[in-house]
């Protein structure tokens, strides 16, 4: 079985190029690295890790890799922070992207010292996109001192594994608490599934609420509270993703990419993508193809 917060030495990295870890730390059971690597063959497979398993991105982009959380029927695309119970069987499917990732994973001695025997995190379930400004602090902190260890770097970076694991109890805490009163989690995942299947359409609110068969005011509030990001800023990171993807891996002139990424015209595409990014498409096909 595939563990993902390995280094994935007899794994086997069918697809994958250009792996290496930059810097890594170990307090007692618990582990944090910075990775690198390309996927650059379409893939798929089963994974399972052996302890609390947590990525960020430190690419400023959503993934648009899908993982199946536990279940057949919860597939999602991966935002910045992902989170994986052990033991547990998921199914991802890769998107064809350069990764540098931030990769942590809490095992059970770090855990029961540092909750004092409690067991906060035993049944709360995956999530393939947390929002939390304090959680993403805590991973560019972790990736800022694996690169550049100072002084006392072993006490700092186990003091901030610890507030990643406080961090992550309390979110998906009170996120299994707001569950509990969600009607509509099927209903989240077809508008995920929908958004990131009609990219190059028109998908403003009522669009999206129309071809999902539920009201404007409905479909933005569902999605909120299950999501924790607007439905609006959804399908903006989407479409800047598949922009990016699209800029790396496809000849396309740049007019065509805006096209099928659902801007009018190129102008809005290369405002929308500059504004996110801090390139422009042009530039960013340029840097892709020197870092390749």
């Amino acid at each position: 079985m595939f563990r993902p917060e390995s280094d994935w030495t007899g794994q086997g990295r069918a697809g994958v190029q250009n792996f290496y870890i930059e810097a890594a730390a170990r307090v007692r059971d618990a582990h944090v690295d910075v990775r690198h690597f390309d996927w650059v063959q379409p893939s798929s497979g089963v994974f399972s890790p052996e302890k609390h398993y947590l990525d960020y991105s430190l690419d400023g982009q959503p993934r648009r890799s899908m993982v199946s959380m536990g279940r057949p029927d919860r597939r999602a695309a991966s935002g910045d922070i992902l989170y994986m119970p052990p033991h547990r069987q998921y199914f991802g499917e890769p998107a064809l992207q350069e990764r540098h990732l931030v990769c942590v994973a809490l095992g059970e001695e770090f855990l029961e010292e540092l909750f004092d025997g409690e067991q906060p995190l035993n049944k709360v379930e995956p999530c393939a996109d947390i929002q939390n400004i304090s959680m993403r602090r805590l991973f560019a902190g972790l990736a800022a001192e694996l690169r550049t260890p100072g002084f006392a770097s072993q006490t700092l970076v186990e003091s901030m594994l610890m507030g990643l694991a406080v961090e992550l109890a309390r979110h998906m805490g009170s996120r299994e608490r707001g569950s509990q009163h969600s009607r509509s989690p099927r209903q989240v995942q077809n508008i995920i599934d929908y958004v990131l299947e009609n990219l190059s359409a028109p998908l403003g609110v009522a669009d999206i609420a129309r071809d999902c068969n539920m009201s404007v005011r409905h479909v933005a509030r569902v999605f909120k509270e299950g999501t924790g990001v607007s439905l609006g800023e959804f399908v903006a990171r989407s479409r800047i993703a598949l922009a990016k993807e699209l800029l790396r891996s496809d000849g396309a002139r740049i007019k065509e990419i805006s096209w099928r990424c659902g801007f009018n015209s190129t102008s809005a595409f290369s405002a929308a993508f500059r504004s996110a990014t801090g390139q422009t498409p042009k530039a960013f096909r340029s840097t892709s193809a020197q870092v390749h």
